[in-house]
Protein backbone atom coordinates (compact mmCIF):
# COMPACT_ATOMS: atom_id res chain seq x y z
CA UNK A 1 0.00 0.00 0.00
CA UNK A 2 2.90 2.50 1.10
CA UNK A 3 4.07 2.11 -2.79
CA UNK A 4 0.66 3.04 -4.45
CA UNK A 5 0.14 6.11 -2.25
CA UNK A 6 4.04 6.94 -2.12
CA UNK A 7 4.44 7.39 -5.78
CA UNK A 8 0.83 8.78 -6.42
CA UNK A 9 1.85 11.98 -4.35
CA UNK A 10 3.55 13.05 -7.39
CA UNK A 11 2.33 10.82 -10.27
CA UNK A 12 -0.83 9.17 -11.87
CA UNK A 13 -0.75 6.10 -10.56
CA UNK A 14 -3.31 3.81 -12.67
CA UNK A 15 -1.37 0.85 -13.05
CA UNK A 16 -1.90 -2.18 -11.80
CA UNK A 17 -2.91 -2.66 -8.31
CA UNK A 18 0.24 -5.29 -7.33
CA UNK A 19 3.31 -4.55 -6.21
CA UNK A 20 6.19 -6.73 -8.23
CA UNK A 21 8.81 -8.07 -5.83
CA UNK A 22 12.00 -8.17 -7.94
CA UNK A 23 13.22 -11.00 -5.69
CA UNK A 24 10.93 -13.35 -5.37
CA UNK A 25 9.68 -13.45 -9.11
CA UNK A 26 11.01 -16.09 -10.78
CA UNK A 27 10.63 -17.59 -14.62
CA UNK A 28 7.24 -17.18 -15.72
CA UNK A 29 5.84 -16.05 -12.51
CA UNK A 30 5.70 -12.18 -10.60
CA UNK A 31 5.29 -12.35 -7.10
CA UNK A 32 3.03 -9.78 -5.67
CA UNK A 33 4.37 -8.22 -2.41
CA UNK A 34 0.64 -6.93 -1.52
CA UNK A 35 -1.03 -10.60 -1.23
CA UNK A 36 1.48 -12.65 -1.42
CA UNK A 37 0.98 -14.48 -4.34
CA UNK A 38 2.69 -15.65 -7.75
CA UNK A 39 0.63 -14.65 -10.71
CA UNK A 40 1.59 -16.58 -13.97
CA UNK A 41 2.54 -13.80 -16.36
CA UNK A 42 1.17 -13.55 -19.92
CA UNK A 43 1.70 -10.01 -19.89
CA UNK A 44 5.96 -9.60 -19.34
CA UNK A 45 6.01 -6.51 -19.07
CA UNK A 46 4.33 -5.85 -22.58
CA UNK A 47 5.93 -8.38 -24.22
CA UNK A 48 9.50 -6.96 -23.12
CA UNK A 49 10.61 -9.90 -21.49
CA UNK A 50 11.73 -12.62 -23.70
CA UNK A 51 13.16 -15.02 -20.83
CA UNK A 52 10.85 -13.81 -18.34
CA UNK A 53 11.90 -13.10 -14.76
CA UNK A 54 15.12 -13.43 -12.99
CA UNK A 55 16.60 -16.30 -15.55
CA UNK A 56 19.31 -18.01 -14.04
CA UNK A 57 21.97 -16.80 -16.76
CA UNK A 58 20.85 -13.33 -16.08
CA UNK A 59 21.54 -13.46 -12.33
CA UNK A 60 25.03 -14.90 -12.69
CA UNK A 61 25.79 -11.40 -14.95
CA UNK A 62 24.67 -9.08 -11.46
CA UNK A 63 27.40 -7.89 -10.60
CA UNK A 64 28.93 -6.96 -14.56
CA UNK A 65 25.26 -5.19 -15.25
CA UNK A 66 25.61 -3.40 -11.79
CA UNK A 67 29.51 -2.05 -13.42
CA UNK A 68 28.20 -1.06 -16.69
CA UNK A 69 25.32 0.95 -15.29
CA UNK A 70 27.31 3.33 -13.21
CA UNK A 71 28.00 4.99 -15.67
CA UNK A 72 25.14 6.59 -18.21
CA UNK A 73 27.23 7.11 -21.54
CA UNK A 74 26.88 9.07 -24.27
CA UNK A 75 26.59 6.06 -27.23
CA UNK A 76 26.45 8.42 -29.76
CA UNK A 77 29.98 9.87 -29.42
CA UNK A 78 31.98 7.79 -27.21
CA UNK A 79 32.32 4.08 -27.46
CA UNK A 80 33.34 1.25 -25.28
CA UNK A 81 34.05 -2.32 -25.80
CA UNK A 82 31.12 -3.30 -24.28
CA UNK A 83 28.96 -1.19 -26.71
CA UNK A 84 31.05 -2.76 -29.90
CA UNK A 85 30.62 -6.39 -28.35
CA UNK A 86 26.62 -5.42 -28.01
CA UNK A 87 26.48 -4.38 -31.28
CA UNK A 88 27.76 -7.72 -32.77
CA UNK A 89 26.34 -10.41 -30.93
CA UNK A 90 22.83 -7.97 -31.65
CA UNK A 91 23.46 -7.34 -35.32
CA UNK A 92 24.81 -10.80 -35.94
CA UNK A 93 21.96 -12.66 -34.56
CA UNK A 94 18.74 -10.28 -35.28
CA UNK A 95 19.53 -8.52 -38.55
CA UNK A 96 17.92 -9.79 -41.62
CA UNK A 97 20.43 -11.00 -44.60
CA UNK A 98 19.43 -7.92 -46.48
CA UNK A 99 20.05 -5.07 -43.99
CA UNK A 100 22.99 -3.64 -43.22
CA UNK A 101 22.27 -0.32 -41.51
CA UNK A 102 21.88 -0.18 -37.45
CA UNK A 103 20.58 2.61 -34.91
CA UNK A 104 19.73 2.37 -31.45
CA UNK A 105 17.56 4.91 -29.49
CA UNK A 106 15.62 4.94 -26.23
CA UNK A 107 11.76 3.98 -26.74
CA UNK A 108 9.36 2.01 -29.65
CA UNK A 109 8.14 5.10 -30.35
CA UNK A 110 11.26 6.88 -31.67
CA UNK A 111 12.47 3.60 -32.96
CA UNK A 112 9.52 4.09 -35.44
CA UNK A 113 10.13 7.71 -35.57
CA UNK A 114 12.99 7.40 -36.66
CA UNK A 115 12.19 4.70 -39.72
CA UNK A 116 10.17 8.14 -40.82
CA UNK A 117 12.48 10.51 -40.70
CA UNK A 118 14.69 8.20 -42.63
CA UNK A 119 12.03 7.73 -45.11
CA UNK A 120 11.43 11.16 -45.18
CA UNK A 121 15.07 12.06 -45.69
CA UNK A 122 15.29 9.71 -48.86
CA UNK A 123 11.99 11.34 -50.55
CA UNK A 124 12.96 14.84 -50.52
CA UNK A 125 15.90 13.57 -52.13
CA UNK A 126 13.99 11.71 -54.41
CA UNK A 127 11.94 14.83 -55.10
CA UNK A 128 14.75 17.07 -55.46
CA UNK A 129 16.36 14.49 -58.58
CA UNK A 130 13.87 14.55 -60.57
CA UNK A 131 13.03 18.39 -59.90
CA UNK A 132 9.73 18.61 -57.85
CA UNK A 133 11.66 20.77 -55.08
CA UNK A 134 11.25 24.69 -55.13
CA UNK A 135 14.77 25.37 -54.15
CA UNK A 136 14.09 29.11 -54.27
CA UNK A 137 14.45 30.88 -50.96
CA UNK A 138 11.75 32.92 -49.70
CA UNK A 139 14.13 34.39 -47.23
CA UNK A 140 17.38 35.86 -46.93
CA UNK A 141 19.32 33.68 -45.17
CA UNK A 142 22.10 31.60 -47.52
CA UNK A 143 21.83 27.93 -47.82
CA UNK A 144 18.81 26.66 -45.67
CA UNK A 145 15.70 28.63 -45.48
CA UNK A 146 13.00 27.93 -42.88
CA UNK A 147 10.09 28.78 -45.04
CA UNK A 148 11.34 27.05 -47.56
CA UNK A 149 11.86 23.97 -45.94
CA UNK A 150 8.57 24.17 -44.25
CA UNK A 151 6.42 24.46 -47.65
CA UNK A 152 8.43 22.06 -49.01
CA UNK A 153 8.94 19.41 -46.66
CA UNK A 154 4.91 19.45 -45.54
CA UNK A 155 4.32 18.05 -49.24
CA UNK A 156 5.38 14.56 -48.17
CA UNK A 157 3.60 11.85 -45.76
CA UNK A 158 3.43 8.49 -44.07
CA UNK A 159 1.04 5.66 -45.42
CA UNK A 160 -0.28 3.98 -42.14
CA UNK A 161 -3.60 1.83 -41.58
CA UNK A 162 -6.57 1.89 -39.29
CA UNK A 163 -6.48 0.18 -35.71
CA UNK A 164 -2.60 0.98 -36.00
CA UNK A 165 -0.56 1.85 -32.86
CA UNK A 166 3.06 2.78 -33.61
CA UNK A 167 3.42 5.46 -30.71
CA UNK A 168 2.78 8.79 -28.94
CA UNK A 169 5.37 10.84 -30.18
CA UNK A 170 5.47 13.73 -32.86
CA UNK A 171 5.15 11.83 -35.82
CA UNK A 172 4.14 8.49 -34.69
CA UNK A 173 1.08 10.20 -33.38
CA UNK A 174 -0.52 11.12 -36.83
CA UNK A 175 -0.44 7.46 -37.13
CA UNK A 176 -1.87 5.62 -33.79
CA UNK A 177 -5.52 5.83 -34.39
CA UNK A 178 -6.39 3.42 -31.32
CA UNK A 179 -7.42 4.86 -27.99
CA UNK A 180 -8.75 8.36 -29.00
CA UNK A 181 -7.17 9.25 -25.00
CA UNK A 182 -3.72 8.09 -26.54
CA UNK A 183 -3.98 11.24 -29.52
CA UNK A 184 -6.91 13.95 -28.75
CA UNK A 185 -5.97 17.17 -27.94
CA UNK A 186 -2.14 16.85 -29.85
CA UNK A 187 -1.17 18.07 -33.22
CA UNK A 188 -0.81 15.87 -35.74
CA UNK A 189 -0.70 15.22 -39.76
CA UNK A 190 -3.63 15.02 -42.12
CA UNK A 191 -1.26 11.80 -43.46
CA UNK A 192 -3.32 8.91 -45.63
CA UNK A 193 -4.57 6.36 -43.80
CA UNK A 194 -6.23 3.04 -45.28
CA UNK A 195 -8.21 0.19 -44.04
CA UNK A 196 -6.91 -2.85 -42.57
CA UNK A 197 -8.03 -5.90 -44.22
CA UNK A 198 -7.74 -8.29 -41.24
CA UNK A 199 -8.50 -11.70 -41.06
CA UNK A 200 -11.96 -12.54 -39.15
CA UNK A 201 -10.53 -16.03 -37.81
CA UNK A 202 -11.12 -18.95 -38.96
CA UNK A 203 -9.64 -18.68 -42.41
CA UNK A 204 -12.38 -20.80 -44.41
CA UNK A 205 -13.22 -20.03 -47.70
CA UNK A 206 -15.80 -17.74 -47.23
CA UNK A 207 -13.25 -15.58 -45.09
CA UNK A 208 -10.77 -15.66 -48.02
CA UNK A 209 -13.23 -14.72 -50.65
CA UNK A 210 -13.84 -11.68 -48.52
CA UNK A 211 -10.12 -11.17 -48.04
CA UNK A 212 -9.69 -10.92 -51.65
CA UNK A 213 -12.01 -8.52 -52.36
CA UNK A 214 -10.95 -5.89 -49.02
CA UNK A 215 -7.57 -6.78 -49.58
CA UNK A 216 -7.86 -6.26 -53.75
CA UNK A 217 -9.72 -2.40 -52.66
CA UNK A 218 -7.05 -1.63 -49.86
CA UNK A 219 -4.07 -2.08 -52.68
CA UNK A 220 -6.29 -0.36 -55.29
CA UNK A 221 -7.23 2.52 -52.63
CA UNK A 222 -3.36 2.85 -51.86
CA UNK A 223 -2.33 3.30 -55.87
CA UNK A 224 -5.08 5.32 -56.58
CA UNK A 225 -3.82 7.57 -53.71
CA UNK A 226 -0.07 7.19 -55.14
CA UNK A 227 -1.48 8.34 -58.82
CA UNK A 228 -3.37 11.20 -57.56
CA UNK A 229 -0.80 12.47 -54.91
CA UNK A 230 2.49 11.54 -57.17
CA UNK A 231 5.82 11.49 -55.39
CA UNK A 232 4.26 12.64 -51.97
CA UNK A 233 4.56 9.41 -49.85
CA UNK A 234 7.85 8.55 -47.83
CA UNK A 235 6.81 5.72 -46.82
CA UNK A 236 4.12 3.24 -45.45
CA UNK A 237 4.10 1.52 -42.48
CA UNK A 238 2.57 -1.52 -41.10
CA UNK A 239 2.32 -4.13 -37.42
CA UNK A 240 2.88 -7.37 -39.02
CA UNK A 241 0.31 -7.89 -36.32
CA UNK A 242 -1.79 -4.63 -35.16
CA UNK A 243 -1.06 -5.76 -31.15
CA UNK A 244 -3.04 -2.88 -29.43
CA UNK A 245 -5.82 -2.33 -32.49
CA UNK A 246 -7.10 -5.62 -31.86
CA UNK A 247 -4.01 -8.09 -32.36
CA UNK A 248 -5.23 -7.94 -36.07
CA UNK A 249 -3.49 -10.70 -38.18
CA UNK A 250 -2.58 -10.05 -42.15
CA UNK A 251 -2.82 -12.48 -45.17
CA UNK A 252 0.79 -13.11 -45.90
CA UNK A 253 0.01 -12.50 -49.98
CA UNK A 254 -1.43 -9.07 -48.50
CA UNK A 255 1.83 -8.35 -47.22
CA UNK A 256 3.62 -9.28 -50.48
CA UNK A 257 1.30 -7.24 -52.77
CA UNK A 258 1.31 -4.30 -49.86
CA UNK A 259 5.30 -4.27 -50.46
CA UNK A 260 4.90 -4.56 -53.66
CA UNK A 261 2.35 -1.43 -54.72
CA UNK A 262 4.81 0.27 -51.99
CA UNK A 263 7.78 0.35 -54.24
CA UNK A 264 5.34 0.91 -57.32
CA UNK A 265 4.02 4.40 -55.93
CA UNK A 266 7.73 5.39 -55.23
CA UNK A 267 7.68 4.82 -51.16
CA UNK A 268 9.55 2.76 -48.85
CA UNK A 269 7.80 -0.18 -46.99
CA UNK A 270 8.39 -0.28 -43.18
CA UNK A 271 7.32 -2.95 -40.30
CA UNK A 272 6.98 -1.94 -36.93
CA UNK A 273 8.16 -4.98 -35.18
CA UNK A 274 8.52 -3.42 -31.90
CA UNK A 275 6.43 -5.53 -30.34
CA UNK A 276 6.08 -8.47 -32.63
CA UNK A 277 9.47 -8.93 -33.55
CA UNK A 278 12.47 -10.53 -31.63
CA UNK A 279 11.05 -14.53 -31.63
CA UNK A 280 7.83 -13.97 -29.65
CA UNK A 281 5.76 -14.98 -33.16
CA UNK A 282 8.23 -18.21 -33.78
CA UNK A 283 10.37 -16.51 -36.11
CA UNK A 284 13.15 -13.73 -35.64
CA UNK A 285 10.70 -11.26 -36.95
CA UNK A 286 7.02 -11.60 -37.75
CA UNK A 287 7.28 -10.35 -41.55
CA UNK A 288 9.58 -13.42 -42.36
CA UNK A 289 6.27 -15.17 -42.50
CA UNK A 290 5.54 -13.30 -45.58
CA UNK A 291 8.33 -14.05 -46.91
CA UNK A 292 9.25 -9.94 -48.20
CA UNK A 293 12.07 -7.99 -47.87
CA UNK A 294 11.08 -4.71 -46.40
CA UNK A 295 12.97 -1.23 -46.81
CA UNK A 296 13.25 -0.62 -42.81
CA UNK A 297 11.73 -2.13 -39.69
CA UNK A 298 11.72 -0.89 -36.11
CA UNK A 299 12.76 -2.98 -32.74
CA UNK A 300 12.40 -2.59 -29.09
CA UNK A 301 10.28 -4.82 -26.34
CA UNK A 302 11.99 -7.96 -26.17
CA UNK A 303 15.20 -6.76 -27.79
CA UNK A 304 16.02 -4.49 -24.63
CA UNK A 305 17.08 -1.53 -26.63
CA UNK A 306 15.00 0.06 -29.28
CA UNK A 307 16.40 1.24 -32.95
CA UNK A 308 16.16 0.51 -36.05
CA UNK A 309 17.50 -1.56 -39.26
CA UNK A 310 17.57 -0.60 -42.80
CA UNK A 311 18.58 -1.69 -46.31
CA UNK A 312 21.28 0.00 -48.51
CA UNK A 313 18.36 1.33 -50.19
CA UNK A 314 17.69 4.00 -47.82
CA UNK A 315 21.26 4.96 -48.92
CA UNK A 316 20.37 5.82 -52.34
CA UNK A 317 21.74 9.05 -52.05
CA UNK A 318 25.05 10.08 -50.19
CA UNK A 319 23.37 12.95 -48.15
CA UNK A 320 21.75 10.24 -45.92
CA UNK A 321 21.08 9.71 -42.08
CA UNK A 322 23.57 6.86 -42.53
CA UNK A 323 26.35 8.67 -43.89
CA UNK A 324 25.47 12.24 -42.24
CA UNK A 325 26.52 13.06 -38.91
CA UNK A 326 23.66 14.36 -36.38
CA UNK A 327 20.57 13.67 -39.20
CA UNK A 328 19.19 10.94 -36.66
CA UNK A 329 20.57 10.96 -32.92
CA UNK A 330 19.91 11.33 -29.29
CA UNK A 331 22.17 12.02 -26.36
CA UNK A 332 22.30 7.80 -25.13
CA UNK A 333 22.03 6.85 -28.13
CA UNK A 334 19.80 3.55 -26.71
CA UNK A 335 21.60 3.07 -23.34
CA UNK A 336 24.65 1.08 -22.49
CA UNK A 337 23.37 -1.25 -20.49
CA UNK A 338 20.35 -2.39 -22.26
CA UNK A 339 22.52 -2.97 -25.31
CA UNK A 340 24.48 -5.31 -23.17
CA UNK A 341 21.30 -7.21 -21.61
CA UNK A 342 19.86 -7.68 -25.16
CA UNK A 343 23.27 -9.10 -26.24
CA UNK A 344 23.14 -11.86 -22.84
CA UNK A 345 19.59 -12.36 -23.68
CA UNK A 346 20.05 -12.84 -27.58
CA UNK A 347 22.68 -15.74 -26.14
CA UNK A 348 20.72 -17.48 -23.83
CA UNK A 349 17.95 -17.14 -26.62
CA UNK A 350 20.25 -18.93 -28.93
CA UNK A 351 21.70 -21.34 -26.66
CA UNK A 352 18.19 -22.67 -25.32
CA UNK A 353 16.89 -22.56 -28.47
CA UNK A 354 13.83 -19.72 -27.62
CA UNK A 355 12.78 -18.77 -31.06
CA UNK A 356 11.56 -22.24 -31.41
CA UNK A 357 10.03 -23.13 -28.61
CA UNK A 358 7.75 -19.58 -29.30
CA UNK A 359 6.74 -21.92 -32.60
CA UNK A 360 6.00 -25.06 -30.88
CA UNK A 361 4.44 -24.14 -27.51
CA UNK A 362 2.52 -21.41 -29.48
CA UNK A 363 0.97 -24.42 -31.45
CA UNK A 364 0.14 -25.60 -28.03
CA UNK A 365 -1.13 -22.45 -26.79
CA UNK A 366 -2.89 -22.03 -29.82
CA UNK A 367 -4.45 -25.93 -30.44
CA UNK A 368 -6.45 -25.29 -26.56
CA UNK A 369 -7.80 -22.02 -27.73
CA UNK A 370 -9.48 -23.68 -30.00
CA UNK A 371 -10.71 -25.67 -28.15
CA UNK A 372 -12.42 -23.46 -25.50
CA UNK A 373 -13.80 -21.75 -28.71
CA UNK A 374 -15.45 -24.90 -29.29
CA UNK A 375 -16.66 -25.24 -25.96
CA UNK A 376 -18.02 -21.23 -25.38
CA UNK A 377 -20.27 -19.06 -27.85
CA UNK A 378 -19.08 -16.29 -26.41
CA UNK A 379 -15.02 -16.81 -27.64
CA UNK A 380 -14.34 -16.69 -30.97
CA UNK A 381 -12.11 -15.68 -33.62
CA UNK A 382 -8.90 -17.30 -32.37
CA UNK A 383 -5.46 -16.36 -33.61
CA UNK A 384 -1.97 -16.41 -33.56
CA UNK A 385 1.72 -16.98 -34.48
CA UNK A 386 4.11 -18.53 -32.16
CA UNK A 387 3.24 -17.09 -28.48
CA UNK A 388 1.45 -14.11 -29.71
CA UNK A 389 -2.31 -15.49 -29.64
CA UNK A 390 -5.45 -13.54 -28.72
CA UNK A 391 -9.19 -14.35 -28.60
CA UNK A 392 -12.29 -12.01 -28.59
CA UNK A 393 -15.63 -12.33 -26.53
CA UNK A 394 -18.95 -11.00 -27.58
CA UNK A 395 -18.41 -7.03 -26.74
CA UNK A 396 -16.57 -4.82 -23.94
CA UNK A 397 -18.38 -6.08 -20.89
CA UNK A 398 -17.66 -9.83 -21.63
CA UNK A 399 -13.67 -9.05 -22.41
CA UNK A 400 -13.33 -7.04 -19.34
CA UNK A 401 -15.63 -10.02 -16.94
CA UNK A 402 -12.72 -12.49 -18.48
CA UNK A 403 -10.16 -10.63 -18.06
CA UNK A 404 -10.61 -10.12 -14.23
CA UNK A 405 -11.63 -13.72 -13.99
CA UNK A 406 -8.42 -15.09 -15.29
CA UNK A 407 -6.69 -12.18 -13.05
CA UNK A 408 -8.56 -13.90 -9.83
CA UNK A 409 -7.68 -17.27 -11.24
CA UNK A 410 -3.68 -16.60 -11.20
CA UNK A 411 -3.18 -15.24 -13.88
CA UNK A 412 -2.28 -11.34 -15.42
CA UNK A 413 -3.55 -11.26 -19.81
CA UNK A 414 -3.72 -7.87 -21.83
CA UNK A 415 -6.67 -6.22 -23.31
CA UNK A 416 -6.70 -5.86 -26.89
CA UNK A 417 -8.98 -3.51 -29.11
CA UNK A 418 -12.51 -3.47 -28.11
CA UNK A 419 -13.31 -7.17 -27.42
CA UNK A 420 -10.01 -9.26 -27.32
CA UNK A 421 -7.80 -10.18 -24.63
CA UNK A 422 -3.97 -10.66 -26.06
CA UNK A 423 -1.09 -13.20 -24.66
CA UNK A 424 2.24 -12.17 -24.32
CA UNK A 425 4.17 -14.68 -22.35
CA UNK A 426 7.62 -14.58 -22.35
CA UNK A 427 9.66 -17.33 -24.90
CA UNK A 428 10.66 -19.69 -22.12
CA UNK A 429 6.78 -20.90 -21.62
CA UNK A 430 6.63 -24.33 -21.14
CA UNK A 431 4.34 -27.05 -22.03
CA UNK A 432 3.35 -27.32 -18.18
CA UNK A 433 2.50 -23.44 -17.80
CA UNK A 434 0.47 -23.50 -20.81
CA UNK A 435 -1.99 -26.37 -19.36
CA UNK A 436 -2.26 -24.35 -16.64
CA UNK A 437 -2.94 -21.25 -18.42
CA UNK A 438 -5.66 -23.52 -20.48
CA UNK A 439 -6.95 -24.57 -17.33
CA UNK A 440 -7.37 -21.06 -15.68
CA UNK A 441 -8.76 -19.77 -19.36
CA UNK A 442 -11.60 -22.36 -18.71
CA UNK A 443 -12.17 -21.28 -15.01
CA UNK A 444 -12.82 -17.99 -16.23
CA UNK A 445 -14.80 -18.99 -19.54
CA UNK A 446 -16.82 -21.10 -16.93
CA UNK A 447 -17.18 -17.98 -14.35
CA UNK A 448 -18.69 -15.94 -17.34
CA UNK A 449 -20.92 -18.08 -18.95
CA UNK A 450 -22.97 -18.54 -15.57
CA UNK A 451 -23.67 -14.83 -15.68
CA UNK A 452 -24.76 -14.82 -19.35
CA UNK A 453 -28.04 -15.47 -19.94
CA UNK A 454 -29.28 -17.37 -23.02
Amino acid sequence: NHVHHSLSKHMLVDGFDFVIDLDKSSGNRFHDAKSGKNFLDFFSCFASMPLGWNHPDMLEKQSELGRIAINNIANSDLYTREMAWAVDVITNQTMPEHMNNFFMIAGGALAVENTMKVAMDWKMHDRQAKGLVDDKSVCNRQGFCWKTELRESSKISIGHFKEAFHGRSGYTMSTTNTDPNKTSNFIKFNWPRFNNPKINFPLDEEENSRLDRLESSVIHDIREYGENHPDTIAGIIIEPIQGEGGDNHFRPEFMRNLCDVTHEIGAKFIVDEVQTGTGGTGKMWAYEHAGIKPDMLAFGKRMQVCGLMASDSMREYEDNPFQTSSRINSTWGGNLIDMVRSAWQLEVMEKEKLVENAAKRGDELLKGLNELEQKYSFISNVRGKGLLCAFSLDNNSQRNQMREAIYKSGSLVLNSGFESIRLRPSLTLSSDEIGEALNMFDAAAQSLSSTLVE
